[in-house]
């Protein structure tokens, strides 16, 4: 294989870390929360230094969560002013209601209101500085491809190269119809509009900006999912976005809206912290669980001494990996083949009185935590499937496919909506990849809170 360049690999490197947080305007935050913690004194008392500097880290974290952090392409410390004032006097406020109590309204609010002076000088300077540098020199721009070849796409090439300071050089067109105008902008037209992927990285792009085309826009969802993991962001002009109201969480080239792809699974460091949140929870639930689990077990065994008590079968894990998901067994056994390639069961036949009970309470699925503490699945995830059935899906259902992005899960978005057993494969689908799609930590707590309810209540099976 042959080497990649060292400027290549260091560039690579430095997109990587900036397509999730500008880590220089962070750095600059909290320098400047550092210098008001030691310099200003509110309560005209002992001002302990600890209280200063957490307080600096956890306004810092609170900006982050919130968006601050996020590069974008259209800069301006006056669309910042509203939503980090108000920021600035929730954190302020939290602080001194947890840290500093006793501390009158008055002087909470003057320091939050030099919180929030603070925070804009650096906006104000630092925007102007970046604008400057993306203006003087390519290296400072993102390398972008438009797709689509309309009058839309148009617009945005010649914004582009009218507007540097938006840090953008369109280098790539990639439609298959596109109108006589687009190749008057010099810009490289390339058809393949499904091939995205491979355009983004055989031409080291930094963005995608998916405009408007004759091509269905249901055509385009795969291939943009085939992007996630990517080191590239992907935008999509909304339909009708003249009459789109702009929001914090959008960007902008000229007067044309663009909505950024979330793509918060895999891209995000709280969605690294799923995988701690995993091993620790399902580490002490073995430990808590462990009589139902021996007893369970007991169970199974005195239903059939002559079968095995844990039953072993192939499932397709993350990125179509294979691995044994584990079951206390619930069924007679038969040959791996027919039970592999067998949908539904038949209970009357295979499943006795103690498997109709640990499928009915979900105890039979209790196992698979050491399947989560391995790392074959997560808590919460797409449910996986045989190999038979997921041949099957993927040629006939064109976004099943697409749900194995992330790691699948011991309960899941679709479970808990009743999508297990004998129901539509397609609406499986659909709710799974809708769970990707809206990732977050509360979502799977959502998710799990849900999924305990449905076994005290016992509908599961």
């Amino acid at each position: 294989m042959a080497s990649t360049p060292v400027g290549t690999r260091m560039r690579r490197r430095h997109r990587l870390f900036r397509n999730r947080i500008d880590p220089l305007l962070l750095i600059l935050d909290l320098i400047a929360l550092l210098a008001i913690s030691v310099t200003v004194n509110i309560d005209d008392g002992a001002w302990p230094v600890a209280f200063g500097l957490v307080g600096a880290a956890i306004t810092a974290l609170v900006l982050e969560l919130a968006g601050f952090y996020r590069p974008r392409l259209t800069l301006s410390a006056l669309d910042d002013m509203p939503r980090l004032a108000g920021w600035s006097l929730i954190t302020s406020g939290v602080l001194f209601a947890v840290g500093r109590q006793g501390v009158s309204h008055a002087k909470v609010a003057l320091y939050a209101t030099i919180v929030f002076g603070a925070l804009l000088l650096v906006r104000v300077a630092y925007y102007a500085m970046v604008r400057r540098r993306r203006r003087a020199s390519s290296q400072h721009r993102l390398r972008a491809a438009i797709v689509g070849g309309g009058v839309v796409a148009v617009e945005l090439i010649e914004s582009t190269l009218e507007q540097p300071e938006l840090g953008v050089d369109v280098v790539l067109a990639v439609s298959d119809d596109p109108m006589p105008e687009l190749s008057g902008t010099g810009v490289p037209i390339e058809a393949g509009v499904t091939e995205i992927r491979k355009l983004a990285i055989a031409n080291d792009l930094d963005a995608v900006i998916v405009s408007f085309s004759s091509f269905p826009d249901s055509r385009l969802v795969g291939p943009l999912r085939e992007c996630d993991e990517l080191n590239c962001e992907i935008f999509l002009v909304p339909r009708l976005f003249e009459m789109v109201s702009l929001s914090w969480e959008m960007d902008r080239i000229h007067t044309i809206s663009l909505i950024r792809m979330r793509r918060g699974a895999l891209r995000t460091w709280s969605w690294k912290a799923k995988r701690v949140f995993d091993v620790v929870v399902v580490a002490i639930g073995l430990l808590l669980l462990s009589p139902i689990l021996a007893a369970t077990a007991t169970a199974v065994y005195l239903s059939d001494p002559s079968a095995p008590i844990i039953f072993r079968q192939k499932r397709i894990g993350r990125g179509g990996r294979l691995f044994d998901v584990l079951k206390f067994r619930s069924m007679r056994p038969i040959e791996a083949g027919v039970s592999d390639a067998e949908w539904q069961p038949s209970q009357e036949d295979r499943i006795g009185r103690v498997g109709r009970v640990i499928r009915k309470t979900s105890l039979d699925e209790l196992p698979q935590l050491w399947n989560v503490l391995r790392g074959d699945m997560s808590l919460v995830g797409p449910r996986p499937e045989r190999p038979h059935f997921v041949e099957q899906f993927e040629t006939s259902i064109p976004s099943y496919r697409d749900r194995h992005r992330v790691g699948v899960g011991l309960t899941g978005w679709a479970a808990i909506h009743g999508l297990r057993g004998d129901t539509s494969i397609e609406d499986r689908a659909l709710y799974d990849n809708f769970y990707i799609e809206n990732w977050s930590v509360w979502l799977d707590v959502k998710i799990l809170i849900r999924t305990v309810g449905s076994v005290l209540r016992g509908t599961g099976g």
